[in-house]
């Protein structure tokens, strides 16, 4: 009977009609380890019954004493193997559920941290366009304030300017006037104190420096006046949809905002192909892509030059394909190999504490990957400098 229910047992565990499935192997194993508990009591319960059994029968001498037992020892092997097999399944079932729940857990926890880190980078981003937004509002302001006193010194300075080339031809026609009344000998004090005047004043250099002064005030003035106006394009906040961007002009516009991050450590250079088409995109964003990247650049520069040497940014614009790729490139020495991995990460900056947020580039990646549908990729050589790319596609603007 014992055999029966073990080819019982055996015939239920293998007829198990549960899909196999990674957790069901487990299952399997703790199954048969209840099955295996359950035979060897049901193994070794008979023969503890017989012992019983005969002890009592010898000692008692009732011999209907040990029906009862034997029945038990009868039994006993399907109820213990029936149990164990029970038994087995539940552990079974226990340490999948677990193993399942423990693979959950790691899921939900690995889902949370990507949430969080997609989080903080929202954050960030959102933060870093609302502190653009308020500069730019500023810039704005200010840019328009400056102008109108930057129109007035210039309409002065062009008055001046044109007024003294007429004080030159009356100044022409005193000093004739004067040599006329000395050869007459009319007026000699009068000509006499014309002459200390002229002598006084100097109006010699004065003649030869005034019409450089003026021209160098127009030329500031203008100077200013671009540099105002690449400012107001600059801080617009543009239009919610894309428009046709002027590529070359948002460089131009980005390097005179730029000018006062770079002199000091750089000279630049550009190379902008002027038959490069209009491309599909917003202005605003780009103008801020073009700023970090610019601005990175003098930055590690700035690092490396300690002795007050300049060094060298270049700037290209060029058509490849269907999309407008601009290059600015450093000679700052290179991105170490260890963090070429990561410079793209949120959060990540090699710069001490309070000199850098590590959000540039992230934006930046952001701006051409995910607005623009392009690409911004670096190439680095070793010892020499670092060059990236700002790939724009054209788009419906072409």
């Amino acid at each position: 009977m014992t055999a029966t229910l073990e080819n019982r047992v055996v015939l239920e565990a293998t007829e198990d009609p549960s899909p196999a499935a990674p957790s069901s192997s487990l299952e399997e194993r703790t199954t048969l380890a209840g099955l295996a508990l359950g035979a060897l009591l049901g193994a070794m319960f008979p023969l503890v019954g017989v012992l019983a059994a005969s002890e009592w029968r010898f000692d008692l001498g009732y011999a209907h004493a040990t029906q009862p037992i034997l029945y038990l020892v009868d039994t006993a092997p399907l109820v213990l193997g029936t149990l164990g097999l029970i038994i087995g399944r539940i552990y079974g079932r226990l340490r999948v559920t677990r193993l399942e729940i423990e693979e959950t857990v790691e899921q939900r926890t690995a889902d949370l941290a990507r949430a969080l880190s997609d989080l903080q980078h929202a954050q960030g981003q959102l933060l870093q366009a609302q502190k653009l937004e308020a500069i730019g509002s500023l810039a704005a302001g200010v840019a328009h304030e400056i102008n109108t006193p930057i129109q007035y010194v210039g309409d002065n300075a062009r008055f001046l300017a044109e007024s003294f080339g007429e004080l030159t031809v009356f100044h022409t026609a005193a000093i004739e006037l004067a040599d006329l009344a000395k050869q007459k000998g009319l007026c000699p004090e009068a000509t006499a104190e014309f002459d200390r005047a002229i002598e006084e004043v100097d109006l010699e250099y004065l003649k030869e420096e005034l019409p450089a002064a003026a021209q160098q005030a127009l030329e500031g003035v203008g100077r200013v006046s671009e540099i105002v106006r690449a400012l107001k394009d600059f801080s617009h906040p543009g239009s919610e949809s894309k428009t046709p961007v002027d590529v070359n002009k948002s460089v131009r516009d980005t390097v005179a905002v730029s000018r006062n991050e770079w002199k000091y450590c750089a000279d630049l250079e550009s190379a902008l192909d002027e038959s490069i088409p209009l491309v599909d995109g917003f202005a605003g964003p780009l103008n801020q892509a073009l700023l970090i990247i610019i601005v990175n650049a003098a930055q590690a520069l700035e690092e490396r030059l300690d002795s007050g040497e300049k060094g060298t940014i270049r700037i290209e614009t060029a058509l490849e394909g269907d999309d407008v790729v601009v290059s600015v490139e450093d000679d700052a020495g290179g991105i170490p190999d260890e963090i070429q991995s990561r410079i793209f990460e949120p959060f990540f900056t090699t710069k001490e504490v309070g000199k850098g947020s590590g959000q540039g580039l992230a934006i930046a990646r952001s701006v051409l990957v995910e607005q623009h549908g392009g690409d911004l990729t670096f190439e680095v050589r070793p010892g020499v400098g670092t060059t990236f790319f700002l790939r724009i596609p054209i788009g419906e603007s072409s």
